[in-house]
């Protein structure tokens, strides 16, 4: 239980200097999807190939062995390959030039295309209040299926600038197919030692989901960072409770703090890391730090480093972590109330920033510079959904948004070579899909919060939640999901 492992001081990484193989693609038992870029962690590969292999279980029965591209790609602690087409799950294995076979389970799913042009919007369970601002994550259990975390959020009181957070968290379970189940308020009682919702008000946070799936972690966690307070003051905070694919399992702790309090920031996690990107400080001004953090063995982060800051500013926009490259695009550049407010003012940015990223480490190689302009017009306050070869973006304000309202925008990710993954995201365009939220009375979306998941045959899912309508002005309660 992540409580237990925070609060004793559990070992920070394997104790054993015998040949092993530690992790994948950032995690202990890694779900990963065919043709995708990997990168396994251990010790005694050997210095050199040497007639060494990765081999994978085959679909189907027997095995499959993995190209390792070049001599660069294999040292004595790390190997970089990509996962077979005819891979399946089970125990991967290291075959070192002297003959040791060292194993670690994992996860194989279909590569499965995701269609912007046929996504259809379907309403599910609505949310048992209207906030804005609910930080949402989402966890796959391999055969447990996929549970949404809902946390925070707030109601505006006299206006939509004014906000009341809210230190509730709220679990549903994921259905094969995409359906979501009833959401669920956890445990919500004066006793510090039984209540399993936030310790103080949080709002416009981040949030990032750690299991041995996606992390270092053996057990999992649910990650509340930053985000404003019922002053309507950013916080440096992050809070973090151990979870199961049923709901809360343990109250939340204050962990380790970000350097700077911060709201509205892009917040991206990717193998094992979280990174946080740009949002707003505590006087509502957008900023250019950059933070990641690691989740560690024990469940706490292994520290928050700074990393390059962007070249400019930017708050309430949109990020993704390509396989050896970070993007950050869209937001707003000038200061903005909590949440980033619904007036056309200020000006929303349509252009991106990027910067080389490591997959071994997880860091940051180089200096960010800016990428042109991804988006057809500025857009802030929307959904990032990443669903592997596509990232959407949902909802939003810009100029354009109360004439002809483009409510969902796409980009493609080229396949890199060997079907391992790109460096590169495509411009967004649109709108896509066969039906749109608001032609079916869900309103004009602006602030809304968005995730994307996968099932076991590895279609993507995704769902919406919350924000504010623009033609009302009014808080929306509805969900929506493909």
């Amino acid at each position: 239980m992540v409580l237990a492992a925070l609060g004793c001081g559990a070992p920070s990484g394997p104790a054993s200097s015998a040949p092993r193989v530690d992790y994948a693609d950032g995690a202990l038992e890694p779900i990963l999807v065919r043709g995708q870029s990997v990168v396994i962690e251990g010790f005694g590969f050997g210095a050199a190939r040497a007639g060494g292999t990765v081999r994978f279980p085959r679909n189907g029965g027997g095995t499959v062995d993995a190209t390792v591209p070049d001599s660069a790609s294999w040292s004595d602690r790390t190997i970089r390959t990509n996962v077979p087409d005819g891979a399946a799950s089970g125990s991967l294995a290291v075959v070192t030039g002297t003959g040791l076979a060292l194993k670690l389970t994992v996860h194989v799913l279909a590569r499965v295309a995701f269609d912007p042009a046929a996504l259809t919007w379907q309403p599910r369970t609505a949310f048992p209040r209207a906030p804005v601002g609910v930080a949402l994550a989402a966890a796959e259990f391999p055969g447990g299926g996929t549970t949404l975390y809902a946390a925070g959020g707030a109601e505006p009181l006299g206006g939509d600038s004014t906000f009341l957070p809210d230190s509730g968290v709220y679990v549903a379970r994921a259905q094969t197919g995409g359906a979501i189940g009833a959401w669920t308020r956890q445990k919500d009682t004066t006793d510090a030692t039984r209540t399993r919702v936030l310790p103080a008000p949080r709002a416009f946070a981040a949030v990032a989901a750690a299991t041995p799936y996606n992390s270092r972690f053996s057990s999992s966690a649910l990650y509340v960072i930053g985000g404003i307070d019922a002053a309507g003051r950013p916080k440096a905070t992050v809070l973090g409770a151990s979870i199961d694919a049923s709901g809360v399992t343990g109250r939340f702790q204050f962990l380790e703090p970000l350097p700077a309090p911060v709201a509205g920031a892009i917040a991206v996690v990717r193998r094992g890391r979280i990174y946080v990107m740009g949002g707003t400080d505590s006087l509502g001004r957008p900023q250019q730090a950059v933070y990641v953090g690691r989740i560690g063995v024990d469940g706490h982060i292994d520290g928050w480093y700074q990393e390059p800051p962007l070249p400019a500013a930017r708050a309430y926009g949109g990020g993704v972590m390509l396989e050896r490259r970070a993007v950050a695009f869209g937001g707003v550049h000038d200061s903005v109330p909590p949440g980033g407010g619904l007036d056309p003012t200020p000006t929303r940015l349509a252009t991106s920033d990027t910067a080389p990223l490591s997959s071994a480490s997880g860091f940051l190689t180089g200096a960010w510079a800016g990428a042109g302009a991804l988006l057809p017009e500025g857009r802030s306050q929307f959904a990032t959904l990443n669903l592997g070869s596509v990232v959407l973006v949902v909802g939003g304000m810009y100029p354009s948004v109360a004439t002809s309202p483009a409510e969902v925008l796409a980009a493609g990710i080229p396949a890199g070579g060997g079907g391992g993954g790109s460096d590169s995201l495509g411009p967004f365009s649109g709108p896509v899909g066969t039906n749109t939220i608001a032609g079916q009375g869900g309103g004009t979306l602006v602030g809304p919060t968005g995730i994307a998941w996968r099932d076991a045959d590895g279609t993507w899912h995704g769902a919406l939640l919350g924000g504010f309508d623009l033609s009302t002005r009014l808080r929306k309660d509805g969900v929506w999901g493909f």
